[in-house]
C-alpha cells in the first residue's frame, strides 16, 4: 500500500480527508503549527483525531514564522475579523497569504524523506452556504492552484520520482463532506473550526457558519456543541 503524507489541521474537511485516504494509503499525518489565535486547539484536535484513529505516523511541524509575519486577522488581534454573514466578494482579512503553499511544501517535504507518493489535503472550493465561493474569498481553494503546484512538483522531485497531491473533498459542499464523515465514524465532536480559539466556538467566523450551516443541511446537531454542553452539566 503507498504512503500518504495528510495535512489533519484538526477541522471537519482535514479530518474526513484523512479518513478517505486510509481507505486507499497507508497515513502519515502532519499538522503544521503556525501560532494563529486557534493553535492550541487545533492541535488538541490533532492529538485526539490521532489517537482515535490509530495513526502510528505523525509530526507536528513548526511554521511561527507566519505569525511573526502578520498580516492577517488570524495571527494578528489588531486587525478585525469579519463574521460570516458581513462577507462580500473581496479578500477576507482572515485569508493568510501563502499558508497552504507553505503546508504543501513541507507536506512535500517529509513525504521526499519518508517515500510518500501521495499528499491528501482537504480543501474544497465551495462550502455550499450563503455568500461567496470559498474559492473566491482563499484564492489557493481553487483547483487550478493545486494543478500549479503539482506542476511545480514535477520541476522540483528527482525523475521517476511519484508525488502528486491530491484534494478529495474539492467538489463537495460542507454538507456533503459531513454526510461522508458520518459513513466513515469521523468522530466530529473532536475536531475544531473557530478561527478564535476560544474554550467554545464564537458562531461567528466563517468556518463556525460554514460547520453550523453543514450540520443543520445534513439534520443532524453538531456533536461537538453536544459533547461541549453535557460537559458542562
Amino acid at each position: 500500500m503507498d504512503r500518504a503524507v495528510i495535512l489533519v489541521s484538526g477541522g471537519i474537511n482535514s479530518a474526513v480527508a484523512a479518513a478517505v485516504a486510509r481507505e486507499q494509503y497507508e497515513p502519515a499525518w502532519l499538522h503544521v503549527s503556525w501560532a494563529h489565535r486557534a493553535a492550541d486547539r487545533e492541535l488538541l484536535a490533532f492529538e485526539m483525531l490521532a489517537a482515535d484513529a490509530g495513526v502510528q505516523k505523525t509530526i507536528i511541524a513548526e511554521l511561527s514564522a507566519l505569525a511573526t509575519f502578520g498580516g492577517n486577522a488570524r495571527v494578528s488581534k489588531r486587525l478585525p475579523m469579519e463574521d460570516a454573514v458581513t462577507l462580500g466578494h473581496e479578500t477576507p482579512a482572515t485569508f493568510a497569504f501563502g499558508l497552504l503553499p507553505s503546508m504543501l511544501s513541507l507536506a512535500a517535504a517529509w513525504a521526499g524523506s519518508i517515500g510518500a507518493k501521495h499528499i491528501i489535503v482537504g480543501i474544497s472550493e465551495n462550502h455550499g452556504i450563503p455568500g461567496p465561493l470559498i474559492s473566491e474569498l482563499y484564492p489557493d481553494y481553487r483547483r487550478e492552484f493545486l494543478q500549479t503546484f503539482n506542476l511545480m512538483l514535477e520541476y522540483a522531485k528527482p525523475s521517476g520520482r511519484e508525488l502528486l497531491v491530491e484534494a478529495p473533498l474539492i467538489e463537495l459542499s460542507r454538507a456533503e463532506i459531513i454526510r461522508l464523515g458520518q459513513q466513515l465514524k469521523v468522530p466530529f465532536e473532536k475536531t475544531w473550526s473557530c478561527y478564535r480559539g476560544n474554550d467554545q466556538p464564537c458562531n461567528r467566523c466563517l468556518p463556525c457558519f460554514a460547520r453550523t450551516t453543514g450540520f443543520l443541511r445534513v439534520g443532524i446537531p453538531d456533536p461537538l456543541v453536544l459533547h461541549a454542553t453535557s460537559a458542562t452539566r
